[in-house]
């Protein structure tokens, strides 16, 4: 009998992975082109370094939203500018970091139409992505550092270190959970 429960332990622990995995496994690149796709159809400009900062609060907010869950799966560090994810970092190193990302200097197949297809994202998620890009995508590229440079999850990685001083530190992501959820019952507490 014990062998059997084990067994049937071992089975449902595994499931339970897998479908961890599959919630978690979404491509930041393909994230961060849906991001590029959808700001240029809603005429809005983009640097890399904006992008990085979008990418946090769609990371940082998903997290609230969906439960714990990831939308992607890599995790932030706390450079100097700010939260940055190295994979985009050297997706776009060859761009200024306040230069503007135009459609030709990068290779994106397809519209944001096509974009939406392929990622296979239900209406909640479109929904909440289209909400985090109307509100921080108007922002400057400037205004997104201050803000995170304002905020727990970067700053505490950041403790101790001069304001240029390298630092390749992960951003907790139980901290940036934390963070944005205390903020959003504060919000709630106050309607």
């Amino acid at each position: 009998m014990y062998a059997n429960s084990h067994n049937v332990r071992l089975i449902c622990f595994n499931l339970q992975k897998n479908i961890e995995e599959m919630k978690t496994n979404m491509n930041i690149k393909d994230i961060a082109e849906f991001t590029l796709l959808y700001f240029w159809e809603n005429g809005i400009s983009v640097c890399p370094l904006k992008l990085q900062k979008i990418l946090y609060y769609i990371q940082a907010w998903y997290l609230v939203y969906f439960n714990k869950e990831m939308l992607f799966d890599e995790k932030p560090e706390a450079w100097v500018n700010g939260p940055v994810y190295r994979s985009i970092y050297n997706q776009y190193k060859n761009i200024g970091i306040y230069d503007q990302i135009t459609p030709e200097q990068i290779d994106i197949e397809g519209d944001l139409k096509k974009k939406k297809e392929e990622l296979d994202l239900d209406n909640d998620q479109l929904e909440f992505l289209e909400s985090i890009f109307r509100f921080y995508g108007t922002m400057s590229h400037d205004k997104l550092v201050f803000l995170t440079h304002s905020e727990k999850p970067w700053s505490e990685k950041r403790e101790g270190l001069n304001p240029f001083e390298y630092s390749n530190e992960e951003i907790s992501l139980e901290t940036m959970y934390n963070y944005y959820k205390s903020r959003l019952d504060s919000k709630k507490r106050k309607q």
